[in-house]
């Protein structure tokens, strides 16, 4: 069986944008609900925008817009079509002021806490989201308005908005997470002065201090950074879901523990992604094969059935082709063959005359062994996978031979090392070995060379 990947158009030296391809479309809206002081739009493709809209009041958080927000957020969070979530403003000149200070102070102080609890939690379920999030700041964002922004894995400003947790003008102090947020984002001693000063900064100070990702010019509808956040949302939609969903959580969990807590986070959540149904339809994936059982749970966008030996079946898998990895096996037939070696031959004439010019291969890493070492029933295979070898090396393609040691079925590690002629360890997850070939197409460092790879001993 061989794989053949599209890698069109990019540069080699970034695997990842190599083997990810971007369709750019019009995201339309399909849906529009309108809540108390809430706009919520799905677009196609999974965004959704919150727009925030109680012009009365620039709007201020009320008990009854914080009680819609917090049902926006549930569907929000159950919804597994949902990728990105931007909030912004249908308010002219202002993102969120805060608190609706005339609605608290008709409250009792029996409903005050009440009311500061549901706000807190609310920002805490926005954090929580499983999709990123980014806040649209055209305007102001003081205390809770700020604190919702502070919520969002990311935020995007004009240059001239002003944002500022200022409660102690109150003699109080922020109570929607902003003394913990601010201070995760902008380092203590920089929270302690903008919160004890009660300053408001505009948005080129907010991009210095790293509060806004972005801080943009201002335009003439006042929606720039609104502009700003939906080109964000649109680079970040066009990864791969779960791996996104699953890079927040790693993130998240990583900030409140040790580093080394920290990355057995991000081991176990990468174990998640590897084999995921959309990590294969990251990729443009055509798979030639004999019996299409043998893809098992893998599901390429195209499937070829044909024969290595048959040259018109190979040529018609290799057409359009900008990549080739080839893993050919006997099935666990050891007798002497030339099968794999042919088929290799096959390939690597086809790539010629259909312009294809990078190649992996999968071979044996018998090949590092003194032949009279090898196992004596494994001889005739590893013979077979030498010629693999000397076929590359005859071929005027660009190739890489990968010699992997015993293949295991077990999740992902990660740490795996890769040394041009020289073995490594002595096993390789499956999964790690796919990410392997595929890299290898893209690293000039390892393009005319036969690598070894395995975990470190």
């Amino acid at each position: 069986m061989f794989l053949l990947k599209a890698l069109s158009g990019v540069k080699h030296a970034n695997c990842r944008n190599i083997l990810t391809f971007s369709l750019k479309i019009e995201r339309n809206i399909s849906s529009v609900e309108k809540l108390c002081g809430l706009n919520v739009e799905r677009h196609t493709g999974g965004l959704i925008t919150l727009g925030l809209n109680r012009p009365q009041t620039k709007n201020a958080l009320g008990r009854e817009n914080v009680e819609s927000f917090v049902q926006v957020l549930d569907k929000i969070k159950d919804d597994k079509e949902a990728r990105v979530l931007v909030i912004h403003s249908l308010v002219k000149g202002a993102f969120c002021v805060g608190a609706d200070l005339k609605e608290r102070a008709a409250m009792s102080e029996e409903e005050v806490a009440p009311f500061v609890t549901k706000l807190r939690k609310s920002i805490t379920d926005l954090h929580d989201l499983p999709i990123p999030t980014i806040a649209a700041i055209d305007g102001y964002a003081l205390g809770g308005g700020l604190e919702m922004a502070l919520g969002c894995d990311m935020r995007v400003s004009s240059s001239t908005a002003k944002m500022g947790l200022v409660e102690t003008k109150l003699a109080i102090i922020p109570g929607g997470g902003g003394t913990q947020r601010l201070a995760r984002i902008v380092g203590p001693a920089i929270a302690k002065e903008l919160i004890f000063a009660a300053r408001i900064i505009d948005g080129n100070e907010a991009f210095k201090i790293g509060l806004v990702n972005h801080a943009v010019e201002q335009n003439s509808e006042g929606d720039g950074a609104y502009l700003k956040a939906m080109a964000l949302a649109e680079e970040i939609l066009d990864q791969g879901p779960i791996a996104l969903r699953l890079a927040k959580l790693a993130i998240n969990k990583g900030l409140d523990v040790d580093i080394n807590s920290g990355l057995a986070f991000e081991q176990a959540y990468y174990a998640q992604t590897v084999g995921t149904k959309d990590r294969i339809e990251g990729y443009e994936v055509t798979a030639f094969v004999r019996d299409k059982a043998k893809l098992g749970a893998v599901s390429p966008q195209n499937i070829i059935q044909g024969d290595v030996l048959n040259k018109d079946d190979v040529n018609k898998a290799i057409e359009n082709q900008d990549g080739v990895i080839i893993v050919l096996g006997t099935r666990n037939d050891l007798s002497p063959t030339t099968v794999m070696s042919d088929g290799t031959k096959n390939i690597l004439e086809s790539m010629k005359k259909n312009n294809v010019k990078r190649v992996t291969c999968c071979i044996s890493s018998f090949l590092f062994w003194e032949r009279e070492k090898v196992p004596k029933p494994y001889i005739p295979v590893t013979e077979d996978h030498d010629r693999m070898l000397q076929e590359l090396k005859k071929s005027d393609r660009e190739w890489v031979a990968v010699l992997p040691p015993h293949i295991a079925e077990e999740p992902a590690r990660g740490n795996f090392e890769i040394k041009n002629e020289a073995p490594v360890g002595r096993v390789i997850s499956k999964y790690d070995l796919a990410d392997i070939l595929v890299d290898c197409l893209t690293n000039e460092d390892h393009i005319g060379h036969y690598v070894g790879i395995g975990y470190p001993q």
